[in-house]
């Protein structure tokens, strides 16, 4: 806090030194919160026990020295005064002392509100709504220099902090009894996709975010209602650094067939076709790229729209490269597209999928004899042709 650039900005001085005594106070909680509905209880469970390790206090600081580093290197210092106000605020929300409020809205983006209003000096910050505003879209489309900034420091810090939990624990030495390191890489959780838990009591309809919604769908995976229609092709990105086309379609079998509860999440079909929700597609590439240290991948939230290159940029290698991909049943310009499912009992259902050539995962045969009975209820399924597909 005598820093240089606090010399003219003392409100946001002391809004920051307020902020730092709540940290000391309450600040030794985990910084990541296991819940459903925010981005970070979709993450890969080892990654989370790591990132566990760390506090919210120092996370916090950890944040606020890439906020430093950032600016410091675009020659943008007088900048770092509000956005250090945001490096250090942006995570409130997962204090103790604000659980049942993060519950009732879902994310902790946006709970971290609350705390930060009640920090003294902070309603008089000129650009109070701008740090606001950077600190609800840290894990989406982040806008502004502030904004930007900070979605960047967070992601940094995260990595920073996965390699050296990491590395710490692994030069730690095992005890006796395990036969293997602490830190192992970890294929298909328990729950591949993230299973729907009981709402908490303040959990609010009204608050829904995209992962509940997408919850709340027809048990046969139907895409909700109010799925965004986009038009133009997203632009390609490298994605070299993290992914592995035989490790990827190897994570995906896993989820051929199987029942969540009463969701299905892929299936195969008789006529050598298997049809993946792109959530798969997506979860499978987080994970991929959590094990490779890509954070900016891991900790991206589900609306964010640079996932959709991200999958389009996926698709279009296994697409190109492995000939894997469905062609006759999705344009090379998408990386799904809706059909229709038609069951031997019930109405027909629509849902966004990737389809792809079930001999990439095996033989078909033993997908169909494997098959739980309400899977077997699904006769046919073609391109639902009178909805735009969207990519």
């Amino acid at each position: 806090l005598q820093a240089p650039w606090f010399l003219k900005a003392p409100m946001q001085k002391t809004v920051c030194r307020c902020i730092l005594e709540l940290l000391d106070r309450e600040g030794d909680c985990p910084s990541v919160v296991n819940i459903d509905t925010d981005v970070e209880g979709n993450w890969d469970d080892n990654t989370y026990r790591i990132l566990a390790r760390t506090n919210l206090l120092d996370h916090s600081l950890n944040v606020a020295e890439q906020v430093v580093r950032l600016l410091t290197e675009a020659d943008a210092c007088h900048v770092i005064p509000d956005t250090m106000v945001a490096a250090l605020g942006h995570d409130l929300g997962k204090l103790e002392s604000m659980r049942g409020y993060l519950y009732s809205l879902g994310e902790h983006p946006l709970a971290a509100g609350r705390p930060l209003a009640g920090i003294p000096g902070f309603k008089e910050l000129p650009k109070k709504e701008e740090i606001s505003r950077a600190i609800k879209l840290h894990h989406k489309s982040s806008d502004g220099l502030l904004g930007k900034t900070l979605k960047k420091a967070d992601q940094l810090a995260r990595q920073k902090e996965l390699e050296e939990t990491v590395e710490r624990l692994s030069a730690a030495p095992a005890p006796a009894s395990q036969e293997t390191t602490a830190v192992q890489p970890v294929g298909p959780p328990e729950k591949p996709v993230t299973a729907p838990k009981p709402s908490p009591p303040n959990m609010t309809s009204g608050k829904d975010t995209a992962a509940v919604r997408q919850t709340r769908a027809d048990i046969y995976g139907e895409e909700t209602a109010t799925k965004e229609k986009v038009s133009e092709v997203p632009a390609m990105i490298d994605i070299s650094r993290w992914f592995d086309a035989d490790a990827f379609l190897n994570d995906l079998k896993p989820y051929i067939n199987r029942m969540f509860g009463r969701r299905f999440m892929a299936f195969s079909m008789a006529d050598g076709h298997v049809y993946f929700q792109v959530k798969v597609l997506e979860e499978v590439a987080r994970k991929q790229a959590e094990r490779a240290g890509d954070m900016e991948i891991a900790t991206m939230a589900a609306d964010d729209t640079t996932m959709r290159r991200v999958l389009f940029s996926i698709v279009h290698r296994l697409r190109v490269e492995r000939d894997v991909i469905a062609r006759g049943l999705i344009k090379d310009t998408f990386f799904g597209g809706y059909f229709t499912v038609t069951r031997k009992t019930g109405k027909p259902i629509k849902g966004y999928y990737t389809p792809f050539h079930a001999e990439a995962f095996g033989s078909i045969a033993e997908m169909e004899q494997a098959k739980p009975d309400t899977l077997r209820n699904l006769m046919a399924v073609r391109p639902y042709v009178n909805e735009e597909t969207r990519e």
